[in-house]
């Protein structure tokens, strides 16, 4: 320890450290490099970053209810439901549906595999 550093700026220091390890490494989100990038609103996206953390039961029995209304009358009936996965990828991503419909089919399935990964794994 230097003479210009207190016991508090030490433990300041490893918090800070800790805190940016557990954001580097948040079993909550899943950062999934796209190979084949996709254009959206004129930029090149090379990542998607599925944050699960504020994900609740009320996002799920919404993607339900919506997938009703969309014409699919067993709604998120199961976890391997790819319908269902898209909507829970929106919604941890941020990113429409439809422009996740356009990614790379290796890449979209790359994404819907992580999605239910995830819960499986919970």
């Amino acid at each position: 320890m230097t003479e210009n550093m207190t016991k508090d700026n030490v433990a300041e220091e490893l918090e800070t450290k800790e805190n940016q390890v557990e954001t580097e490494h948040n079993p909550l989100v899943i950062n999934m490099p796209i190979r084949k990038p996709l254009s959206l609103d004129g930029k090149e996206i090379k990542m998607l970053n599925l944050d699960f953390s504020n994900m609740t039961g009320t996002d799920i029995l919404s993607i339900d209810s919506e997938m009703r209304l969309d014409g699919h009358p067993g709604g998120f009936d199961h976890i391997y439901n790819q319908d269902a996965l898209l909507k829970i990828a929106s919604r941890a991503t941020g990113v429409l549906p439809d422009d996740l419909k356009r990614l790379h089919g290796a890449d979209f399935l790359e994404m819907v595999f992580q999605v239910r990964n995830f819960f499986v794994r919970w």
